[in-house]
């Protein structure tokens, strides 16, 4: 998974997730305004909730049998347009191609620098109706590979921005790519959140965005200056959608909506719960990290965890996902005490909440697609899968206007 806090968090509280409120039996409010040339799009009331089928369509992953379909370290998985199934992997076989079916139907890639090998895949999107690009973290570098398997070329990034993260890949071609920088001074404070746009070459573009995108601080910790950022605090994220970029600082109930050149176009926002963070939340957090960390770390995570201040209010934001036709998904961010597994709330690419739905707690969302969204998943072995499940009709229906 690749939340903004798995990316940049170095708090120690280990937190549940998901989100306390009753299930929504009617639709939401929505309305749009205009500010400046800006739509603002409010949604209120009771959120709907969606569920997601019992068992997915179709399951990738076994725990014994060929190599190739065993999964290990997935970081990302693509469906195809014939309902192919593309899966990266941080374990070669790197990627692996399956058939509708579930049946292998092709692998490549090793680990390397040479032009057919990856230091460290973590991204793949399609390019064009047969070719895929794969997004090489450790390389920096954009891998074009066909559909079926077969090499095209590499294009290194440059310049090299300083932790890149894949943000996505517009319509256009061009990709996102954003980097969390830190900022070292005497008291918290914000580091920035930079957002870059290369084009299909690998050449830098232009910079479409600054924000502040994390808030740091130094804390003493046996007798060590350590930089952290505090307990419940929300983090800056952003990707691409296929004509714009999704954009949460992670403070507010809101997500922007930018153009690709970084010019604000839509303000999304929510109604969501109260953001107070108490004492009773600092000690559940404490407890719940108390009793998942390894009996010989904990007294070290104990001192870590009480070194570091808690934020006064909670963070809103915890992920985005990009969806067909503009759409966008945002992950809701955890709060001790929350029933266990993500939860999502879907928009439509006009900014209407369409409702929140659950995943089962060993899940994380990695795509949504026009019928299908992928998750990838353990069991209680640790048996890694990659599962498409089925949309709820409700959001296959509103994106069909019925």
């Amino acid at each position: 998974m690749d939340s903004f806090r798995a990316a940049g968090s170095l708090a120690a509280a280990v937190l549940c997730i998901g989100c306390d409120a009753s299930p929504g039996d009617r639709s939401q409010d929505f309305s749009v305004r205009d500010s400046a040339g800006i739509e603002i799009v409010e949604n209120h009331g009771e959120i709907p909730e969606l569920v997601l089928p019992a068992e997915p369509r179709l399951r990738l992953g076994r725990q014994d049998g060929p190599p190739e379909y065993q999964m290990f370290r997935v970081v990302d998985a693509l469906e195809l347009d014939d309902g192919s199934v593309a899966v990266v992997s941080q374990v070669e076989p790197l990627i692996r191609l399956f058939a509708p079916d579930g049946e292998i139907r092709d692998v490549f890639g090793s680990l390397g620098q040479g032009p057919r090998e990856f230091g460290l895949p973590q991204r793949v999107w399609k390019a064009g109706a047969d070719s895929l690009v794969i997004y090489d973290w450790r390389n920096r570098r954009l891998a074009y590979w066909t559909a079926g398997g077969g090499f095209l070329s590499v294009s290194p990034l440059r310049p090299i921005p300083p932790t890149p993260i894949a943000g996505g890949r517009f319509r256009d071609g061009t990709i996102l790519v954003t980097s969390l920088r830190m900022t070292r001074s005497d008291e918290f404070t914000w580091s920035p959140l930079s957002g870059m746009r290369y084009d299909a070459t690998g050449a830098f573009r232009d910079t479409v965005f600054n924000v502040p995108g994390w808030n740091l601080g130094p804390v003493e910790i046996g007798g060590e200056t350590v930089f952290v950022d505090r307990h419940f605090e929300g983090l800056a994220g952003a990707r691409a959608l296929q004509d714009g970029i999704a954009l949460t600082l992670g403070d507010a109930y809101e997500v922007r909506i930018l153009d690709p050149a970084g010019r604000l176009t839509r303000l999304i926002r929510w109604t969501g719960r109260d953001r107070t963070v108490t004492a009773a939340h600092v000690a559940a957090a404490r407890e719940a990290m108390s009793r998942r960390v390894p009996e010989e770390q904990r007294q070290s995570a104990l001192r870590r965890f009480d070194a570091t201040p808690a934020a006064e209010q909670f963070g809103t934001v915890s992920g985005l996902r990009p969806g067909p036709e503009g759409s966008v998904w945002v992950q809701e961010m955890p709060r001790p005490g929350d029933p266990d597994g993500e939860r999502w709330l879907a928009f439509d690419g006009a900014g209407r909440l369409l409702g929140r739905l659950a995943l089962p707690p060993s899940a994380n969302l990695t795509r949504i697609g026009r019928q299908n969204l992928i998750a990838t998943e353990t069991d209680e072995l640790d048996i890694e899968y990659v599962s498409l499940y089925a949309l709820p009709p409700e959001l296959v229906a509103a994106r069909e206007g019925r």
